[in-house]
């Protein structure tokens, strides 16, 4: 695996006018769990509620949902800035907008290059005033934050994923100071679902991949077909990965042990792509348009708040 700092520091800056290019279940009984509910299985007794993330967690009710505006029909990644605020990016450009994490008003948007950057874009990531894009082959974009309708300048690099790892997701891990890839598929296929996580630091010693056995899902009825679409690290260090196609989201441990899982099943989430943690510990989850508007979707500890989005 490439060391993501090493490809960064010996790529050169592209200016933007020539870049074209609570529910809690104790136990799990044999079949598939009820939609919504955080399960540990019994043959996981020795899991312990302050190491899981989702354990308080109510997936039954949304805190609230909000559809989107036609222009992000294609919402894919999420992520947060260290002060707060939340932003998304297009699927098919590099165009970045951000969003209030409160109401879902989408605010600023910014691009990458004069005429934004194209390309299939799966995942963002915010390392202080760093931002990143990747591409489902691996692509790597560095740039800063824009003002409104601004065109910004950016860093290439490659990431020499592309022949291990359909890529669909990314996000910063603060302990490791790595980003994490996470694989839709991988080549070649080996029952696992993976994580790659590539360092920061210039030189520094390439990092293990985050591995899930794939027949380790079995146990918390998540079907082995499970495929990452967006992954976040929680305040506890653990790591969520959400499954568009299989409408589940599981937390692992720095391990790959699966630590709790929830089934997203119901038609709340038609094609979750995006998957961030705010602040306060919400989780927000994006959905790209299939059959209904593109739509942010918050979930939080406890009971939730009676007001919400319009839609179903």
């Amino acid at each position: 695996m490439a060391v993501l700092a090493a490809a960064c520091e010996a790529a050169p800056e592209v200016p933007a006018s020539t870049a074209q290019d609570a529910g809690l279940e104790p136990s799990l009984p044999t079949g598939t769990p009820p939609f919504g509910r955080v399960v540990v299985p019994v043959q996981a007794p020795e899991i312990q509620d302050s190491t899981v993330f989702l354990m308080d967690f109510n997936f039954d009710e949304r805190i609230w949902y909000q559809d989107l505006p036609g222009r992000l029909n294609e919402v894919s990644g999420l992520a947060f800035t260290p002060d707060g605020r939340l932003f998304a990016h297009d699927d098919e450009r590099a165009r970045v907008h951000e969003i209030d994490p409160a109401t879902a008003e989408v605010g600023k948007r910014f691009d990458l290059g004069e005429d934004s950057v194209r390309g299939d874009f799966e995942g963002l990531a915010i390392v202080n005033d760093r931002f990143f894009l990747i591409t489902s082959a691996g692509l790597l974009y560095e740039f800063r934050e824009g003002a409104d309708r601004d065109n910004m300048s950016f860093r290439l690099s490659d990431t020499n994923l592309a022949d291990r790892c359909e890529v669909e997701g990314l996000d910063y891990d603060s302990e490791l100071d790595a980003l994490l890839v996470a694989c839709k598929t991988v080549a070649p296929e080996r029952g696992v679902v993976v994580v790659h996580r590539l360092p920061m630091e210039p030189g520094a010693t390439p990092l293990p991949d985050l591995t899930i056995h794939r027949a380790d899902l079995e146990p918390w009825g998540i079907n082995r077909s499970f495929a990452p679409s967006g992954v976040a690290v929680t305040p506890l260090g653990t790591v969520l990965i959400i499954s568009g196609r299989d409408d589940a989201l599981i937390e692992v441990d720095r391990d790959g042990r699966v630590v709790a899982a929830v089934d997203l099943r119901g038609g709340r989430h038609p094609q979750s792509e995006g998957l961030a943690i705010g602040p306060d510990g919400t989780i927000y989850i994006s959905d790209e348009r299939n059959g209904k508007a593109p739509r942010l979707t918050a979930y939080g500890i406890g009971d939730p708040e009676t007001a919400e989005g319009s839609s179903p």
